[in-house]
């Protein structure tokens, strides 16, 4: 599972890789707790994933500007 942590628009985020596939990496969102929010992915490498779903954020208009934290949930 990867984690993200992210104080604002937690729901474009959750809009944007809740039950989607990105990528080739479908994500499914398991919690979401305050800022962090876990999602389940069908990925072998979790960096990689994590990094995907980074990469997907920053490539939306709201989300170039974005602070978050994109991760491996442990």
């Amino acid at each position: 599972m990867i984690f993200l942590n992210a104080p604002i628009q937690q729901d474009k985020i959750i809009a944007l890789l809740d039950d989607q596939t990105v990528n080739g990496v479908h994500y499914k969102l398991t919690s979401h707790n305050g800022m962090k929010m876990v999602f389940q992915t069908d990925a072998d490498d979790l960096e990689a994933a994590a990094a995907n779903a980074k990469k997907a954020i920053k490539a939306q208009q709201w989300g170039s500007v974005l602070f978050f934290q994109a991760g491996v949930e442990k």
